[in-house]
């Protein structure tokens, strides 16, 4: 585990430090020139350092000796506390296009503003600036410039920002630019569409299974699409135009309640707590810290730098402290771990080249600007697959919770000797059928006590008495229709519910049925054994509707027939007493 973190950190940061490592060319003014659609600027960019913001525009145009090549990578200065000034000198042949676009492909920085040929005052651009007074409606800081060709011109910048200055800085012709424009607002769009569906998606999940797991996803999710939404300019272009507040605060914000949401998702999803105690805790602290920064930074406490470093330093600690414990699961064959630890790869690697980038160790350009992004949404994606994961463990959970549920309400409905309903279930099923009862679909109650079964037991032994008692239990299901019920209250009594009788005619005979079967022996043993029966029974609406009513009539009736010398079928009747049959 050790060689992996280490080989994987060298790769990552050997690649940065090689593309830190690179020795800027001598500027050369840019060439604009027809046919051309989108120039990067950069290489013919120097720069100036107003260290306390004083210099105006004719200063520092009389001191064009001052400026030089930038020593950085390409387009990105770093985090500067000053403000710089940039330098682009063009050439324009004769036949070259007038209207160009100068576009600042990267949304995060404060204020541009951008000093054109014969023009008195800049063009304000920047994040700072009200989105409705930029000179395009573009996502990036780009303004129209028109030029003359034929003649060699420069282009000043003057730029401040609290963020890290990445200056991408491009030339384009309209159409070159509003065509590079829109790929850039689809690749967006199809990423944010994708983090909508994934958001909508375990929304509905916690709502459905009340699982704080995926609320903690959905807050992980919502945060990172929202920093990005914010990093790469969508917020103001498509969602709070001139509201600078959200423009300043949106992104260090998201992050942090992203990572709020994210070390209680890796805290959970991983069961940390029951591996290791301590990284729970060190997951749940980060949390605490993530959650009152952000409120800290969203109330004025704390600036713009001071969350910035915040959200860094906060950034990969969920990663680093579960590792070990993703490590532990994958070990032991948990396809959880597993896919945690791939998914942080992509993140380490995309993390690495974000922080390069924001460090100003790394150029900038398409895939150090996009590889959080890129890297986020793989971990993200895995991310739902670990959900996935936990549904199907709530599922078994749950499965296994209905499947026990009903092995005690069976044992506590059911006689553990032969199977049948006891008494309870009895109630359950008298409850059922009763109300369903007319005079025309009657239900009949029988009670049946057995004739001559204590002398069996006493001879025999009390494994043959529970023997016959499952034989008899056998005997009488094998009598009656799947829809009636045969049930043991204890010791020697059964009951017997039958419904949908048209009359006591039809009770009568299935009493007689029974009486007749059980003059045949039960085989216990190996022996043969006779016992017989004495029935009551009652009949539902004639003799009442309440379950405990007519078993009282058919209990009657029963110790009537017995008394009466056995083996004989009576009912207990409402309106005359008990009337032998």
């Amino acid at each position: 585990m050790k060689s992996f973190l280490v080989a994987l950190a060298r790769g990552c940061w050997g690649l940065i430090l090689i593309a830190a490592a690179a020795t800027p060319a001598l500027a050369q003014p840019l060439r604009l020139e027809a046919g051309q659609g989108v120039l990067d600027a950069w290489p013919a960019v120097t720069v100036l350092s107003d260290a306390d913001g004083t210099l105006d525009v004719a200063q520092v145009r009389a001191r064009t000796a001052a400026f030089v090549p930038p020593d950085t990578p390409h387009a990105n200065l770093g985090r500067r506390s000053d403000t710089v000034w940039l330098r682009l000198p063009l050439v324009l042949p004769a036949d070259a296009p007038a209207q160009w676009v100068l576009a600042v492909e990267y949304a995060s920085i404060d204020r541009i503003d951008l000093y054109l040929p014969g023009a008195r005052e800049p063009v304000a651009l920047g994040r700072a600036v009200p989105f409705s007074r930029h000179p395009l409606p573009s996502a990036w800081h780009a303004a129209p410039v028109t030029l003359e060709p034929g003649q060699a011109t420069e282009l000043l910048l003057r730029v401040q920002t609290r963020s890290t200055m990445v200056l991408p800085l491009t030339l384009a012709t309209p159409e070159a630019f509003l065509a590079r424009e829109s790929r850039n607002q689809l690749l967006q769009g199809l990423l944010a569409g994708a983090s909508l569906c994934l958001l909508l998606y375990s929304l509905a999940q916690w709502i459905s299974l009340r699982d704080a797991t995926f609320l903690a996803y959905s807050l992980s999710l919502g945060g990172t699409a929202f920093f990005f939404i914010a990093y790469f300019g969508l917020g103001p272009q498509h969602l709070w135009g001139d509201q600078p507040w959200l423009a300043l605060h949106a992104a260090p914000l998201s992050v942090l309640l992203a990572l709020f949401g994210g070390c209680v998702f890796i805290d959970r999803v991983l069961g940390v707590r029951q591996v290791w105690r301590r990284v729970s805790e060190a997951l749940r602290a980060v949390a605490g810290v993530s959650l009152l920064a952000a409120l800290a930074f969203g109330t004025g406490l704390i600036d713009y730098r001071v969350a910035q470093s915040m959200a860094s330093v906060l950034g990969p600690l969920p990663m680093l402290l579960a590792i070990p414990v993703a490590w532990r699961r994958m070990r032991a064959g948990d396809s959880v771990g597993t896919t945690m630890l791939v998914g942080w790869v992509a993140y380490a690697v995309a993390t690495l080249t974000m922080a390069g980038l924001l460090r100003g160790l790394v150029p900038s350009n398409f895939w150090t600007q996009h590889s959080f992004q890129l890297g986020a949404m793989v971990e993200m994606v895995l991310w739902m697959r670990v959900l996935a994961l936990r549904i199907e463990d709530l599922r078994r959970s749950a499965q296994r919770a209905t499947v026990e549920r009903d092995a005690l309400r069976s044992l506590a409905h059911t006689d553990a000797l032969t199977g049948l309903p006891n008494r309870r279930g009895l109630n359950e099923a008298l409850q059922r059928l009763l109300p369903a009862a007319t005079p025309e679909r009657m239900a009949a109650v029988f009670l049946l006590d057995l004739d001559g079964f204590k002398p069996v037991n006493d001879r025999l032994g009390h494994d043959a008495g529970d023997e016959l008692l499952v034989g008899v239990a056998r005997r009488l299901e094998s009598l009656l229709r799947s829809s009636d019920t045969v049930a043991r209250l204890g010791g020697d009594e059964f009951v017997v519910v039958a419904g949908a009788l048209p009359g006591d005619a039809e009770a009568q005979a299935l009493g007689r049925k029974l009486l007749e079967a059980f003059r045949q022996p039960f085989d216990v043993g190996g022996k043969e054994v006779r016992v017989g029966l004495t029935i009551g029974y009652a009949l539902a609406p004639l003799d009442g509707r309440d379950a405990l009513g007519l078993l009282k009539r058919a209990d009657a009736a029963m110790y009537a027939g017995k008394q009466a010398g056995r083996d004989c079928l009576r009912r207990g009747q409402a309106s005359v007493g008990l009337a032998g049959v």
